[in-house]
């Protein structure tokens, strides 16, 4: 995907080449408006982004870009508008000029990253509380804690290297260890669920084993944002699975 880079003042322009052949249409219509963009077409760059838009209302290369343009053009509500839904998508950048640049608070989503909620999630240990967080930064014990109830999942590391051998046309035998770059979700309820976050591990079954034991990672404290609950979003857990070794 190719996407405008806003820097207040200006658009800049960077670029990245997609595979003809798997381009969908909403896709191919991106790919129109980015040259009409690179014409320096300005208006049909818009009405072709907005035209993606139509199809798949949730592409963010398209929000980013159409905001950008819509700044540029003057357009500042506008722009803040698709900015901010391109933030709810989870959008770094859209977040990082939102907040930093525009000086607009995020509008409240039901699922946004930990980074951006007002008050963190906090685990729960029978009756007692336990802080997930310090200074933006997850308390590396708990983690620990939570990610061994995974590792420890029988059916989830037998899965774990099937996929794995599957990504790399081996035998499963031939697999000694494997990382399974993985996120958390601390869900409104207090629910604590493991999800795949390499795209290698997309896998159904695997997707069903985490979600079967993540019943039993514990509860949370909701996190809050504009005084109401929210699911939060946590990123780039490294767990190691390790084949056993034969006694």
């Amino acid at each position: 995907m190719k996407k405008l880079v806003l820097t207040i003042a200006m658009v800049i322009v960077s670029t990245c080449a997609m595979l003809a052949q798997t381009i969908s249409k909403a896709d191919s219509l991106y790919q129109i408006a980015l040259k009409h963009y690179d014409n320096k077409e300005a208006e049909k760059a818009i009405k072709g982004f907005e035209e993606v838009l139509q199809i798949n209302p949730k592409h963010i290369d398209a929000l980013f870009n159409l905001a950008a343009l819509q700044y540029e053009a003057g357009n500042k509500q506008k722009a803040i508008d698709l900015f901010q839904r391109s933030a709810a998508l989870g959008d770094s950048q859209s977040k990082e000029i939102l907040k930093k640049q525009l000086n607009v608070r995020l509008n409240y989503a039901d699922t946004m990253d930990v980074a951006d909620v007002d008050q963190f999630p906090v685990l729960l240990i029978g009756d007692k509380p336990e802080d997930l967080f310090f200074n933006n930064n997850i308390n590396t014990k708990l983690l620990k804690t939570i990610g061994e109830k995974v590792i420890q999942s029988a059916e989830i590391k037998k899965r774990i290297f099937e996929v794995e051998a599957a990504n790399k046309n081996i035998q499963v035998a031939e697999i000694s260890q494997v990382k399974l770059t993985a996120g958390l979700l601390f869900g409104k309820d207090g629910s604590i669920t493991v999800i795949p976050a390499d795209e290698n591990f997309a896998d159904r079954k695997l997707i069903i084993d985490l979600m079967t034991v993540s019943g039993q990672l514990g509860k949370v404290k909701p996190a809050q944002y504009d005084g109401k609950p929210v699911c939060a979003r946590y990123y780039s857990i490294p767990l190691m699975f390790y084949k056993e070794e034969k006694k």
